[in-house]
């Protein structure tokens, strides 16, 4: 599995972003230019492996699943082509505050139950406490990061397998 991180970008740094979306290659050259960037990476908020476990409780029905549950690892909208190869999403600074409130009513105990009721089907094979405690570690960097965006007006496009 591959690493998750979220990135905060300014307009200018997401306009470079949406004008890649569809074309795998030159959003990859676009993202990697990004992660380089002392000044972006320093807004980045990595979640590692558990970007998974996340997206699968909070909304294990991916896209048709509520909003803004499904906004804080899934975006508003992917951006890449091929979903095998990787996963590129965009949160435009409104929807990026919508996913903040959530995240912010969102305590360990509502993300716990929303773990322990995931489907069979999508559970990891490392499901269970040590996963669970993982996750909600990456989660509690997600919720000043997301708050961050809200206050500094920022979009939020996350990545894995870039």
């Amino acid at each position: 599995m591959e690493l998750g991180v979220h990135f905060r970008l300014n307009d200018a740094e997401a306009a470079r972003v949406r004008e890649a979306a569809g074309d795998d290659e030159r959003l990859g050259a676009v993202l990697a230019e990004l992660e380089a960037d002392e000044e972006v990476w320093a807004r980045a908020c990595e979640t590692d492996k558990a970007w998974d476990p996340i997206a699968c409780a909070l909304a294990p029905a991916g896209e048709s699943d509520e909003w803004p549950a499904r906004g804080v690892i899934g975006g508003a909208r992917s951006l890449q082509e091929d979903d095998d190869e990787s996963w590129v999403t965009h949160l435009d600074p409104a929807e990026a505050a919508e996913v903040a409130d959530y995240l912010a009513g969102l305590d360990d105990a509502a993300f716990a139950a929303a773990y322990a009721e995931m489907p069979e089907e999508l559970r990891n094979p490392e499901f269970g406490p040590d996963e669970q405690e993982y996750a909600l570690a990456m989660l509690a960097g997600l919720r000043p990061f997301f708050e961050a965006a809200r206050r500094e007006g920022q979009h939020v496009v996350f990545t894995v397998g870039f």
